[in-house]
């Protein structure tokens, strides 16, 4: 019964995480969106650590330090991807090494998109670009029994719908220095 308690515990943390990533794509910045997906990928990393999900552990961490590579880059106003390819050749080394079989391909992929759209300063442009990541990413949890993983996917796509339909056609300027 005991050994049951830290799997439980990572798929309550699971749900939390999906908190942290909805409210991710209600943001109006940049800034906002990759604080709250820096938040949710350290909640995941511990989530899945307890679920026992090698892959999704490594690229959650990882997706904490491109959150705060974009973050700097962001403030620098750094507009060139180098960074940003090096954390995708990251996500795909990282998939190669702890692949747990051929669902490791879609978490893969789907991180890669997700690594594009924190490079972007458009946030209607990142919350579309979740329109590709996130059903990769459900499949991975789907395989894993990450039942929040799942729930996450869907809460991130169903926020970015409703960013997208909320946001079009308004400019929103980029807040310096002020509350979102």
């Amino acid at each position: 019964m005991f050994e049951d308690i830290p799997y439980l515990i990572g798929q309550l943390l699971g749900l939390v995480a999906v908190v942290m990533g909805f409210l991710s794509f209600q943001r109006k910045t940049p800034v906002g969106i990759i604080a709250c997906q820096f938040t949710a990928a350290l909640v995941f990393a511990v989530h899945y650590t307890l679920i026992a999900a090698p892959t999704a552990i490594a690229l959650n961490l990882l997706a904490a330090a491109n959150c705060i590579y974009c973050y700097f880059r962001d403030k620098r106003g750094v507009k060139n991807m180098i960074g940003s390819y090096v954390l995708m050749a990251l996500v795909i080394l990282i998939s190669l090494l702890t692949w747990e079989g051929w669902y490791s391909l879609a978490i893969m992929v789907g991180l890669v998109f997700n690594t594009i759209s924190l490079a972007l300063d458009h946030p209607q442009k990142t919350r579309g670009m979740m329109l590709v990541k996130t059903p990769l990413c459900f499949v991975y949890n789907l395989m894993v029994g990450s039942l929040g993983g799942m729930v996450y996917e869907c809460a991130i796509l169903s926020s970015a719908v409703i960013g997208l339909f909320r946001y079009r056609g308004k400019r929103i300027e980029k807040n310096q220095g002020g509350r979102e």
